[in-house]
């Protein structure tokens, strides 16, 4: 029987670029695997590769768009032929759609479906065969605690995470026969950039300062979740795990195993509270933040972070500065010019 990977020499990831796809790739990386980093973003993979290579790893990048199937199969040639047959593939990449069924246009929830479901299918078609000829090699398909929480709010996100779930765990049972593995992993919370995602509920609020309050919640997730123990390396942390003792399913972090716990020993009740958070719910925050946060603070929040404070110190000055500035362009008055200079 096989029984995991300890000491993986080539890793692939998909979605590296950022968030829990480029924790993977540091931690694998800190086991002395050469990392392959794909991502939508190329210039977020090449980033990801610095930061390897600035700790000593090696790593190289290939923008990939996972729901586009000629782009994996030449992916899967190249890598072949230029560095060999991965011992692990990590199918990271996701996005979130936000938004009811109702009010969800069947292009959202195609695109959805397309990255986070038919993304996950793509990778497994064209580098499966490849690790059951080799007689080994570990597939890790990130999919969600929503596998398991039927929430109103995101239908298509819980939707393709849920088949994820159950494509996985058909999937390991194939390639058991070929000394293969095969884990599932559903994160709980973590701090990445993903709570940008697009919002299809009429919130009432104009599309410009819906994306402003979303980029602004971003960057306060990213920037001092990890702070509060949300950080993507706990997620990256549970996936090298699963590679490393072959384990089939595994919730990560204490509210994901909560929440499997409880869909098991009460689905009904599960159903009943979930069902509370119906898309309302994101009409209703958006709007409640957009009348306590003023324009200006989310404009100076912005000029803040562009600027890159380094310390907590910093953050507070600059902000200050932010807000105090003019909102808008300054005008001067020309005055026009009489008699000669003296």
């Amino acid at each position: 029987m096989f029984r995991g990977i300890r000491h993986p020499r080539l890793v692939l990831i998909t979605g590296a670029g950022s968030g829990i796809g480029r924790a993977t790739a540091l931690r694998f990386a800190g086991l002395d695997a050469e990392i392959i980093v794909t991502d939508i973003a190329a210039d977020s993979a090449l980033e990801t590769v610095h930061l390897i290579e600035q700790a000593g790893g090696r790593a190289v990048a290939y923008r990939l768009d996972v729901t586009d199937r000629a782009a994996w199969t030449e992916l899967a040639d190249l890598v072949e032929t230029r560095h060999g047959i991965p011992d692990v593939v990590v199918n990271n990449a996701g996005i979130v759609v936000i938004g009811g069924f109702l009010e969800q246009p069947k292009a959202a929830w195609d695109r959805q479906m397309a990255v986070n479901f038919d993304g996950v299918i793509n990778g497994c078609r064209v580098f499966a065969p490849l690790l059951a000829r080799a007689g080994r090699g570990q597939i890790v398909n990130v999919s969600s605690v929503q596998a398991f929480t039927p929430i109103p709010m995101t239908p298509s996100y819980n939707t393709a995470k849920a088949g994820v779930r159950m494509f996985s765990e058909c999937l390991r049972g194939e390639m058991a026969g070929h000394g293969v593995g095969v884990s599932v992993v559903f994160p709980g919370a973590a701090a990445t950039g993903i709570v940008a995602g697009e919002v299809t509920t009429n919130t009432g609020v104009d599309a410009e300062r819906v994306a402003q309050l979303q980029r602004t919640a971003a960057v306060l997730v990213q920037k001092y979740g990890p702070r509060l123990g949300f950080g993507p390396d706990t997620i990256a942390k549970g996936i090298v795990r699963a590679v490393r003792y072959n384990l089939g399913a595994l919730p990560i972090r204490p509210e994901a195993w909560a929440m499997f716990a409880v869909s098991r020993l009460s689905p009904g009740g599960w159903r009943m509270i979930l069902g509370q958070a119906r898309p309302m719910w994101v009409a209703s925050a958006v709007q409640s933040a957009t009348a306590l946060i003023p324009e200006r603070v989310l404009q100076a929040f912005d000029s803040v972070n562009d600027a890159e404070p380094q310390t907590a110190i910093d953050t507070i000055v600059e902000f200050a500065y932010a807000l105090r500035a003019p909102s808008g362009p300054v005008v001067v008055d020309e005055i026009p010019m009489t008699g000669s200079p003296k």
